[in-house]
Formats: C-alpha cells, structure tokens, sequence
C-alpha cells in the first residue's frame, strides 16, 4: 500500500480538523507544517507528533464557522514519525520527501502558493474556494494539467456519503423532477476587528466563505450550471459583503435561491423540492449529517450519516485515489465545477459590486 506525505500551508482551526482525519488515514501521514511563523508551525506540530497523538485520541473538539467535529480517537500515524515544522513555504516545498500539500490559508493566497506546490511538483489539496476568481482558477487548472499533479478543491461537502444519496433519490425520481433548490447559510459573527471575513484583503465577505456551499451544492444537484443570475447585497460599513441573496435560472428552466450571511443567524438548511416530494437536509446541511425524504402521504425517510472522524477523511482518502490513478482531481469535484462556480461568483460579485484588491486578484 502505497503512503503519502502530507505537508501543511496554514497551521490554524481548519487544519486541525484536516490534521484530525489525516492521523486518522492508513495511507496518509501528517509529515510536515509550514507557516510564515515558525513558532505556530512548531506548536502544530508537537501536537501531532507520533509519540503525543493526545491531540486526536483526547477527543478534542474543533469549531469552525459554528461547526464542531470530534475526532474518533484512533491513530494510524506510523510509528516514529514527528512531522517536521518549516517557517518557510520555500524551505518545505524543497523537501523531496513531501508528496502532498494542504493549503488552508486565506483564500486571497491560494493562487499564489497553490502555483508555488505545482511548479515545485507537490500534489494540492486546497481549501475552497480553489481562487477567488475565475482567470487565478482557470490559470491553475491549466498548470496542474501541464504538470499532470493533483490539484482538487476541498470543498468537502462534494465528497460526503449523504450527496451521493441525496443524487441517488433523485436519479430514482423519489421526489418526482427537481424543480428549486432554496438554501441559506451565515451565522452574527459580530465585530471581529481584523477577522479574515471582514478584510477584503482577504477575500472576506459572506459569498466567497459561506455562499460557495450553496452554489457548489445546487450546481452538483443540478448537474448544470447557472444561465441566469440575479444577486443583491448589503455592505453596512464592511467593505465585503454581510447579507447576500442570489437567483439563479438554469438552461432546464429550473431554480436556485441562496442567501449567505456573516451579520445574522441564518437556518442553515436546504430543501429541495420536486413534483412529487422534497428533500430536506436540516442544520448545517454542509456537514452532510443528515438528509430526509418526504413524500405526499407518505412517512418521512430519514438517514443519518456518522463521520469515520469529522467529514474530512473523504476528500483526504479520494485525494491519494486519484493521485494513485494518475489523475488531476476527482469525478467529485472536476476542476470544470470549480471553474463554473468561480465564473458563478465572478458574475455575482459584478452585479453586488464586491472588490478585493488588487493583489489578491491579480495573476
């Protein structure tokens, strides 16, 4: 069985989730961390070290964007191994022994690393979005393929057990033809000062962090992509966007609506609803726990979905698939969906008027 060595771009909250499935692999080891601080680096990875898995068999307890995932307490780090710490991307991108990178940075910097993993030959896994734009993912896309390395967006929704059967109910026509799909998602993060959603420097705002779900979602319920697209948006005094609402028509003549907040405590839920039936999946449908048919007189069929460890060993066990297979990304998340749903983004942030800047969009 072949092994891969993961590195890290980006020791924060997301990482620990990463790092938690990732130990948790039988193929994946958590070789190395980089972080411009190499203190930070350091500390991440005395938590993980082989000799103190503490971290994941404590049952340590993670929360992101109101989100809380527990490891399952069960280690497959092989033995001896303490990953290394780099306070130098440069210094870890060097090492020949790093097989993989997982970027979980701002996303106004996953242009500029993820090229520097290609060009210095590393497989990416990145966290979504893939850019904040469609030329930076359109550019990257190309050189994964010139280089024939991995390069897969994260959004790990995509890769969960409870979207397959959500596909399942609808490709048996449980619910009749799918006609709308409604969806919100945001929570009151408050007044954050220097919060990377509140930083336009950053990529912040409620569209690129929050809103990509529900785009990504319905195009992959849908299988198409948006003709139409209508969006508005409050700024308050941010310079990203608080509360968005988006329309979207597709060639079938079907519908989408989402909003996405970081100013207000949304549902979180999605439904979709058909000529004979809805699916509904409940709080935090991102998470993929949970998904119920209702049907007209009929009982609602309701499945549940138990994570091996925290709903990121799905993206982390297909990545080292398809790496194996020599393939650039995954039937999952094909690099044409990610690029459709930067282009989807794109038109949105035209119609509503969010602007990052300059060097966070360039190429």
């Amino acid at each position: 069985m072949n092994k891969f060595n993961w590195a890290i771009m980006g020791p924060g909250s997301i990482a620990d989730m990463f790092a938690d499935a990732l130990m948790a692999s039988q193929k994946g080891i958590l070789y190395a961390v980089a972080s411009r601080d190499i203190d930070k680096a350091q500390a991440f990875a005395d938590k993980y070290s082989a000799d103190g898995a503490s971290h994941q068999a404590d049952g340590a307890s993670h929360q992101t964007d109101g989100t809380s995932h527990q490891a399952d307490g069960t280690s497959h780090q092989a033995d001896g191994v303490v990953p290394k710490a780099y306070g130098s991307y440069q210094q870890m991108l060097a090492d020949p022994e790093v097989d993989v990178v997982y970027i979980a940075t701002p996303q106004s910097l996953h242009y500029e690393q993820a090229k520097m993993c290609l060009e210095a030959g590393k497989h990416v896994l990145m966290e979504k979005p893939l850019t904040i734009n469609a030329a930076q993912t359109e550019a990257l896309i190309a050189l994964a393929q010139e280089k024939q390395l991995l390069l897969q967006e994260g959004l790990w929704s995509r890769f969960m057990p409870c979207f397959e059967q959500v596909k399942l109910w609808l490709d048996e026509g449980r619910i009749g033809e799918l006609q709308y799909i409604c969806s919100d998602i945001g929570f009151a993060f408050g007044d954050r000062d220097g919060h990377r959603l509140h930083n336009p420097a950053l990529g912040g705002g409620a569209l690129l962090d929050l809103g990509v779900y529900s785009i990504t979602l319905s195009q992959c319920l849908m299988q198409e992509h948006p003709s139409e697209i209508s969006a508005m948006s409050h700024f308050g005094n941010l310079q990203v966007d608080e509360n968005t609402i988006v329309n979207m028509r597709y060639p079938s003549g079907r519908f989408a609506q989402f909003t996405c907040t970081i100013a207000a405590q949304a549902s979180n839920s999605m439904m979709l609803m058909g000529s004979k039936g809805r699916i509904v999946l409940p709080y935090m449908f991102w998470n993929g726990n949970k998904a119920i048919l209702q049907q007209e007189g009929a009982q609602d069929e309701v499945i549940e979905f138990a994570h091996r460890v925290n709903g990121f060993e799905y993206q982390i066990e297909e990545s080292m698939k398809m790496i194996e297979k020599n393939q650039v990304c995954s039937d999952f998340m094909p690099h044409g969906d990610s690029l459709a749903v930067m282009q989807t983004m794109d038109e949105i942030r035209r119609q509503i008027g969010l602007k990052f800047t300059a060097n966070a969009e360039c190429i």
